[in-house]
């Protein structure tokens, strides 16, 4: 599988004081993505401005992203603490290691983990609302999904899923934007069809995105990617 995700080791190298960075939190009260910008580099710790005027609780973990020499990395961290006036310098974990990620906004992986879906109005007693696919790569923008039911491109759909024994995905508002026959089997036509997660909750993405990046790393571990 040709990917252009690369993990890093030599974390200083792609990694450097005043980078703009964005912050993710995994955390209820922190929603969004916050701007902010490395301001040290220890050997356990990296040092970056406290992006918001609230701060998130100790422990916290977090997602960090940004961009250097046009190439688009992150990594996970944690939030350790607090120092200078007024805590102006949030300290997280120094990663050990760094992704080069895909060059889109939300990097993908592939995966084969069956999907149920539903079209709105549908139930599990009617055959056309309610139908079987596998999910083909997951990101924390949509899935790829191949099934022998053909759907409308532009059609909403809810998606029944899950990515581990922990997670299980219930109702996912989804969006087909893309797709058609991708081959002809003895029984039916199969289908592949781009669908996009629309209205979902910050928290809901972080979790999918938690899972792809954990999913990357595994797999470049392994040599696979």
């Amino acid at each position: 599988m040709k990917d252009d995700t690369t993990i890093i080791k030599d974390i200083r190298s792609f990694l450097k004081v005043k980078q703009q960075i964005e912050i993710d939190f995994d955390h209820p009260d922190f929603l969004e993505e916050y701007a902010s910008r490395v301001q040290g580099i220890g050997e356990d710790h990296i040092t970056v401005a406290t992006p918001v005027a609230k701060c998130a609780p100790a422990e916290t973990h977090c997602w960090i992203y940004y961009v250097y020499k046009d190439q688009r990395y992150g990594f996970e961290s944690k939030v350790e603490g607090y120092q200078g006036d007024y805590a102006s310098q949030m300290i997280l974990t120094c990663p050990k290691e760094i992704l080069r990620l895909q060059r889109r906004k939300y990097f993908r992986v592939a995966v084969d983990i069956p999907v149920t879906c539903r079209i709105p109005g549908g139930s599990i007693h009617d055959p056309e609302g309610v139908f079987p696919g596998t999910i083909q790569n997951i990101s924390a923008g949509g899935v790829l999904v191949e099934t022998e039911k053909e759907i409308s491109i532009g059609s909403e759909i809810l998606l029944f899923f899950s990515l581990d024994q922990d997670m299980d995905l219930d109702d996912i508002p989804s969006r087909v934007v893309r797709g058609g026959i991708i081959e002809k089997t003895k029984k039916d036509l199969l289908y592949e069809y781009g669908i996009e997660f629309y209205n979902i909750h910050g928290r809901l993405r972080d979790a999918i995105m938690r899972f792809v990046f954990n999913q990357l790393i595994l797999l470049k571990k392994e040599g696979e990617i």
